[in-house]
């Protein structure tokens, strides 16, 4: 069974002309509709990344991490700016598993551990994700992305085997299309026959 079968539990949907080969064909080409949290395009993107080796997610978010816009994503995570806290309106369970994932990937990135996060990250206030608020996290994310994308896309990795509905609030719209391109494209090549 491929890995497009896997994505439709089974069924025998994969390839042709549509369905879910038009929709992996849409993501791949970097077309997919993120605006929507329960757009077609958002929720095979989340099977996918359930479907994903972890290490593969990581390499992809990495990736996403180094073609984002710095200042795009700024806007994104940044409480209140264009009037929106896609961080902030996630509770602290999910708020708590971002920084969370986040701060375990850093710890060993920069070198001095979590302590010395405090000096590098403005803004961050402390390293324990349960009291972290959403500037905070912010903080934490909008350096990880800059400086440190490897470990950025080990979190995002991480966030997405768990809670992959948490990655629309951590990547944004850039992201997740970056994201979805790239492993459309392997989901695509993968099950493609030798």
């Amino acid at each position: 069974m491929g890995l497009l079968d896997n994505l439709m539990g089974g069924g025998n949907q994969s390839g042709g002309g549509g369905g879910l080969g038009a929709m992996l064909q849409n993501l791949a080409s970097g077309r997919g509709n993120f605006s929507d949290a329960n757009s077609q395009d958002h929720q095979g993107f989340q099977q996918m990344v359930q479907q994903a080796p972890p290490g593969m997610l990581s390499q992809i978010f990495g990736h996403a991490a180094q073609r984002m816009d710095p200042q795009e994503y700024h806007d994104h995570v940044t409480p209140g700016v264009g009037g929106t806290n896609p961080l902030g309106s996630l509770g602290g369970g999910g708020l708590g598993m971002i920084a969370s994932a986040l701060l375990s990937r850093l710890g060993g990135a920069g070198g001095g551990g979590l302590g010395s996060l405090l000096g590098k990250v403005p803004g961050l206030r402390t390293t324990d994700p349960q009291q972290m608020d959403a500037d905070q996290v912010a903080s934490l994310s909008r350096y990880a992305q800059q400086n440190h994308p490897d470990a950025f896309g080990q979190a995002a990795a991480d966030v997405g085997q768990q809670r992959p509905d948490l990655l629309h609030s951590m990547l944004g719209k850039a992201g997740l299309a970056i994201g979805a391109a790239a492993l459309a494209s392997h989901f695509i090549k993968t099950d493609q026959p030798h």
